[in-house]
């Protein structure tokens, strides 16, 4: 991944390069072509053919390049991420107790204006509470032990009803999974943004607390709605999140993660099928 990166970054300052020169190019001429014309009207004819092969070029070079790299760098700057963000967070909360931390989570969301459903029961699973305001959706659930196939299925169950129950196509949600121990599997989605839509305009976020360590595993390293409500509601702290609340150890998952998209090519990222999960 590393060397499509490189050529997709010099692809890029090319790119960039050749719209502003095209642009400075045509707003010049734009600006000249009566004094141009007035000199030499052959001259202006001239010039006026190289400003549409200039804008040709460009458009073609556009089209080229994110047809090849368009997708590809939304995902590659999703995996990026992953592997750099710090390991994990450490809630500021001093509750221990499942029920009373998911009360204090509840009443926080409660306070700043969310409209709150307790105990609900979507598909069969249950959940703690969901919270809903404006293009802001919140879901907790207490899940004991854990694991990759809980997390999965929780999460498939808020994308329905965000998206079918609820019929919302844009806005940030989280998924918050309380528990007494995460298994390694289920961390290893917990740095995972799940979007939505042509244009990514929905999106889902994982934050899984651990209460007998205190640990928060969630995507933290980047400045989204999503990382806003995590650090507020799930660890009561403000962004950016101080240095206390922050361990900076990878992860082995961040590590294997980093192992594994070294040898993956384009056609790789490309196909329907990707996932490095």
């Amino acid at each position: 991944m590393n060397e499509i990166r490189k050529k997709q970054k010099k692809l890029y300052k090319i790119m960039k390069a050749l719209v502003i020169f095209g642009a400075a190019f045509i707003f010049i001429f734009i600006g000249l072509q009566p004094t141009i014309k007035a000199y030499n009207q052959l001259l202006a004819t001239v010039l006026m053919y190289v400003c549409d092969a200039v804008v040709v070029a460009v458009l073609v070079f556009l089209f080229s390049y994110y047809s090849k790299y368009g997708k590809c760098d939304n995902i590659m700057t999703s995996i990026e991420n992953e592997i750099n963000d710090n390991g994990y967070y450490l809630t500021s909360r001093k509750e221990r107790e499942n029920n009373s931390y998911i009360d204090a989570v509840y009443q926080d969301l409660k306070n700043c204006g969310y409209s709150m459903n307790k105990d609900v029961e979507i598909a069969d699973f249950e959940f703690s509470f969901k919270a809903m305001k404006k293009k802001e959706y919140f879901y907790c659930a207490d899940v004991d032990g854990l694991d990759k196939n809980d997390v999965l299925a929780y999460l498939d169950t808020v994308i329905t009803d965000v998206t079918v129950n609820s019929l919302k196509r844009k806005g940030n949600g989280v998924l918050c999974l309380i528990t007494d121990m995460a298994e390694d599997d289920a961390i290893s989605l917990s740095k995972m943004i799940t979007p939505l839509g042509k244009k990514e305009q929905l999106k889902i976020a994982i934050a899984i607390c651990e209460l007998s360590t205190g640990r928060v595993y969630f995507l933290g390293n980047t400045e989204t709605k999503c990382q806003q409500m995590i650090a507020n509601f799930v660890m009561n702290c403000d962004v950016p999140i101080k240095e206390q609340y922050i361990c900076r150890d990878k992860l082995p998952f961040q590590l294997d993660l980093a192992e594994k998209v070294k040898e993956l090519t384009l056609k790789d990222i490309k196909s329907d099928y990707f996932s490095v999960h």
